[in-house]
């Protein structure tokens, strides 16, 4: 998660043609471990019923650990906000709040009926691609488009990681797209929206400038892998090779900036 969101801090950078301070990038890796943490140990505590996942048998497990170190982590994030720039600093500020939000909303206490993933998915984009649209020297098409795409591939992974885990959150009594919608009906959503986003990236792959047409290529196989994935589900469920995947598909984020 922390690896694949530093290499969509690094394909930010490469679109909006910008370099973002060193703490920013504490910030932002900091706040995104606090949040998957944070996250996941509410989740295994909230639980009365067994803990089937193994992602929250090990925050439970772990938790004398991992207490400490999370608040270690969110001190060290807030110290380094403080060195961002007005803009960016002041954008931070409402995503946090938006964070804190989102999980009362994923543990039932505010807000209970707004989807989880969708929610996910787009405050983890903002978190990534605010600052850089923030300190570009302008704001292109391109990296509005890319932004968008990029936000639409982390929703699609989380929703594909929803079919894929609907049994398991129903015996936990964790709340996903796959129950409250049926998970038939997601999968199918999920297959349509990521063949569409796949296909419109190769799309703007073909008509961006030089410079940019890897980026979409890159976006094309983030948005096209839940795809993949669900139309060999009978493979990519065995040892949980969908959740493998579909952490590592975010890594391609680096590729542009490697190659320029």
């Amino acid at each position: 998660m922390v690896a694949g969101t530093a290499c969509g801090g690094l394909l930010a950078e490469h679109v909006t043609r910008t370099r973002m301070t060193l703490a920013w990038w504490i910030a932002l890796l900091t706040a995104v471990w606090s949040v998957y943490t944070a996250d996941h140990l509410l989740d295994a505590f909230r639980n009365r019923q067994p803990l089937v996942a193994y992602r929250h048998l090990f925050h439970h497990r772990h938790a004398r650990l991992l207490l400490p170190t999370l608040v270690f982590t969110v001190t060290a994030g807030l110290v380094a906000a403080c060195g961002l720039h007005p803009p960016v600093r002041w954008f931070g500020v409402v995503l946090s709040v938006a964070v804190v939000a989102y999980l009362a909303s994923a543990q039932g206490v505010l807000f209970s009926s707004i989807p989880k993933e969708p929610a996910a998915g787009l405050l983890y984009a903002a978190g990534i691609w605010g600052g850089p649209l923030l300190m570009a020297p302008s704001v292109s098409a391109p990296a509005i488009l890319a932004a968008c795409l990029h936000a639409f591939a982390a929703v699609l992974n989380l929703v594909m990681l929803g079919c894929f885990e609907a049994e398991v959150d129903r015996l936990e009594g964790s709340r996903s797209l796959g129950l409250s919608l049926g998970p038939d009906r997601v999968r199918q959503w999920t297959l349509v929206g990521s063949v569409a986003g796949f296909v419109s990236a190769l799309a703007l792959a073909a008509l961006a400038p030089a410079e940019d047409g890897i980026v979409f290529f890159v976006l094309a196989a983030q948005v096209g892998t839940p795809a993949a994935m669900l139309l060999g589900a009978h493979w990519f469920r065995r040892r949980e090779r969908y959740r493998l995947l579909g952490d590592s598909v975010f890594l391609l984020g680096a590729l542009p900036r490697l190659l320029a």
